[in-house]
């Protein structure tokens, strides 16, 4: 058997077979047929299904640079003229998509993977490659050669007078090896996990369609090789240094990947491992015993909204139910306080054209639902818009016709436009 059942499925077989194909096996075994169409049919399936699996497991360096295009970065020398480092690569590290290990708490602001955790012996050969050495050497510089600063939010606070802003040297700084500042030694103090899509929301700033990967034949081994990785390469590496682990990416709450991940590193009874969950809040009540259980090492509770009303909700939130929202909301909120713990509770909102009128409302709702922290965010586009659609939706962009109307809304707010 070939490593066609890696990428043909039993299922993806009946959907596509006419009643004339070859077997499923005899296909994976590479057993051709005498008629001359009926084959054409079958090769014109293998070669699709076999696009489809690549373009899942697509290299990670190759999604980075598309994400590099997309965002429109630009490389050079920024030559920043502030005492502030940002740490991220020294205190960071994001697993991503197929286990591509990042040293960013965002892939797309500094869009350089340094490795591939189901190509380690060692997490430690991603965080002290050379390329990872190469980006700590470059902001140890001062540099930041391989940022996005166009939407990274480090930089939305500095003044964009104090670095050039056109391209002084386009090329990185000849590398310097064995320089003991630019190594890690033990686990960063900041985790994401972010390989796992799955989600019951179809959400437009998010994604296009409804993603569901514990079940799929092609990523959910990926998924569980990623997971034990994670176990054995990190969780059990981290000694007693305090870790806080973001999970995002889906809904942590119903990934059947997360799930065993989240018990496991519980069962380690690593206290010094704290949690941060980003959620879109639809399970909170049917995950009732596991969040009680993580109430203790759960720092923060993210629950995502975007909208101030129902009917905002139904557009920017697709398939969520704003009343099971809100109960759920308020059950959590009893529970913390209930139980005592110190876990912040926050409210995600996404600023788009179709919710940034809501902002004040949204601001009433979560003083009255007992919202710790309320975090805005700007829209970016993950390959999910077309650039035209993008632009309509980004009232972010000075450029953008409602603009104006968004900064009064968000001075009369009080809210900082960096956010």
């Amino acid at each position: 058997m070939t490593d066609l059942d890696k990428i043909i499925s039993p299922k993806d077989y009946k959907t596509f077979a006419g009643p004339d194909w070859p077997s499923y096996q005899d296909i994976l075994s590479g057993i051709t047929v005498d008629d001359v169409s009926i084959q054409a049919e079958v090769t014109e399936f293998v070669e699709m299904m076999t696009q489809t699996y690549q373009e899942t497991v697509q290299d990670g360096a190759l999604l980075a640079q598309r994400n590099q295009q997309r965002q429109g970065q630009i490389f050079f020398n920024k030559q920043l003229q502030v005492s502030q480092r940002c740490n991220e690569p020294w205190d960071t590290m994001s697993i991503n998509h197929n286990g591509d290990i990042y040293i960013c708490s965002c892939s797309s602001w500094l869009p350089k993977l340094v490795g591939n955790l189901q190509r380690t012996q060692s997490v430690f050969d991603a965080l002290n490659s050379e390329i990872a050495q190469k980006i700590r050497q470059e902001i140890h510089a001062g540099r930041y050669f391989y940022c996005n600063n166009e939407i990274c939010s480090f930089f939305q606070k500095i003044d964009p007078s104090t670095y050039q802003s056109r391209p002084v040297d386009t090329k990185p700084l000849p590398f310097v090896a064995n320089d003991q500042q630019l190594s890690i030694a033990q686990i960063p103090r900041n985790l994401i996990f972010e390989f796992d899509y799955t989600c019951n929301f179809q959400c437009p700033s998010c994604r296009t369609e409804l993603i569901n990967h514990n079940k799929h034949h092609v990523i959910r081994p990926i998924n569980n090789n990623i997971v034990n990785c994670i176990k054995h390469q990190i969780i059990d590496q981290i000694q007693d240094q305090p870790v806080e682990i973001r999970w995002c990416g889906g809904e942590p709450f119903i990934s059947e990947a997360y799930l065993e991940l989240l018990e496991y590193i519980m069962q380690t009874g690593k206290s010094n491992i704290q949690h941060i969950i980003q959620t879109n809040g639809s399970y909170l009540q049917k995950k009732s015993n596991l969040i009680e259980k993580l109430l203790p090492t759960l720092a923060e509770l993210r629950v995502s909204f975007d909208a101030a009303t129902p009917e905002t909700y139904s557009k920017t939130r697709v398939n969520g139910q704003w009343d099971a929202l809100l109960a759920n909301v308020s059950w959590i909120r009893e529970t913390i306080d209930t139980g005592h713990t110190s876990t912040v509770l926050s409210a995600d909102f996404v600023v788009q054209a179709d919710n940034y009128k809501e902002i004040p409302k949204f601001i009433e709702l979560c003083n009255s639902i007992g919202i710790d922290r309320i975090n805005f965010q700007k829209m970016w586009n993950w390959g999910t818009w077309q650039p035209d659609i993008f632009q309509s939706k980004n009232i972010n962009h000075s450029k953008h016709p409602d603009y104006a109307e968004l900064v009064a809304i968000l001075k009369q707010a009080n809210i900082p436009l960096g956010f």
